[in-house]
Parts: structure tokens; C-alpha cells; sequence
């Protein structure tokens, strides 16, 4: 398999759809993990969306597995690891959902707090903070506008677990 992708790169031959995602699969299913590993950090192994995807959901959650994705994870582009993430249901990846979420919601309302911060000077964080519990405050009082795809519930039960843990309580 690599002689023919030796060939078709040295002859400027496009590669049949799939063919590298093929090859993934293979490296990662006959070779030793570092050594696949290595390939990926080489280029000849290329770690596509249907490999990484597929690779997430399949392994289970076992120390060796755990480890292989989360070496994978680090490999991949930003944008790519946000979609594959998603699909490995792991505690650190479901807190880094759920701080996604609260990032954009922050980011979101930042536009309306500095139109506010002008009436308010005294203490800014303050002001944010106020600013944003309004927002939410407005959009409760009519729950139909605007609905995204997040589970609130989700993010919710997530931060409770995260406060749990760091402050050293037992999560049950």
C-alpha cells in the first residue's frame, strides 16, 4: 500500500477517494501504536474525518484506547477535533462542550456589555456578569425565541460535576 502511494505521489496521480482513509485503517490496525504514530507525525499516514470518527466510536474506553485517542486528538486540526470530539462520549471531552458553550455565550454577549460598562464604571466583571443574567433573564421570559441545538441540562449537569471534582467531593 505505501509503494503504490510512494507511485502515485512521485507521478502526480490523484489517489482514489477513500484510499488514504483505507490506509489509516490498516496502519492503525497492523502496526505497533508509537510506530503508527510516527507515520501520522511523517505524513504518510493521514488522518482523515471518516477514520478519526469511526476510530472514536469503535475503541472503547480502555487505558490503551484512551491514550491513542487523545494522541490522535492532539494531532488534529482545531476544526476537525471540535467535529470528532463530539463523538466520544469521555468526561474531558464533555467538559470542553460544555466550555465551548459558555465561551460563545460569553463571547456573544460581550458586545452588549461594553455598551453598558459606559453607564456602570465603578466595576466591570460586575457589570459583565450583571449584563449577562439579564440577557438570560429576557430570554427566559419568552423560552421559544431563538432555540439553539445545545442541551442545557447537559452543560448544567457538566458544571455541577467539574464544581464537584475541583472542589474535591466524591462524584456518584
Amino acid at each position: 500500500m505505501f509503494r503504490i502511494l510512494e507511485a502515485t505521489k512521485g507521478l502526480c496521480l490523484p489517489l482514489p477517494p477513500g484510499y488514504s482513509t483505507l490506509l489509516s485503517v490498516l496502519g492503525s490496525r497492523c502496526l505497533p501504536q508509537h510506530t503508527f504514530l510516527q507515520y501520522v507525525d511523517h505524513g504518510l499516514l493521514q488522518l482523515t474525518e471518516p477514520f478519526v470518527s469511526r476510530l472514536m466510536t469503535d475503541l472503547d474506553n480502555s487505558d490503551a484506547n484512551e491514550q491513542l485517542k487523545f494522541s490522535i486528538l492532539k494531532r488534529l486540526p482545531e476544526h476537525m477535533e471540535q467535529k470528532v470530539s463530539q463523538q466520544w462520549d469521555h468526561p474531558i471531552t464533555s467538559a470542553c462542550i460544555s466550555r465551548e458553550y459558555v465561551r460563545t455565550l460569553l463571547e456573544k454577549n460581550l458586545e452588549n456589555t461594553v455598551s453598558m460598562s459606559c453607564f456602570y464604571p465603578d466595576f466591570l466583571p460586575l457589570n459583565y456578569l450583571a449584563k449577562i443574567l439579564s440577557n438570560r433573564e429576557e430570554q427566559a421570559q419568552n423560552p421559544f425565541e431563538e432555540q439553539e441545538n445545545v442541551d442545557v441540562w447537559f452543560v448544567e449537569e457538566m458544571a455541577l460535576k467539574q464544581t464537584q471534582i475541583k472542589l474535591g467531593f466524591e462524584v456518584k
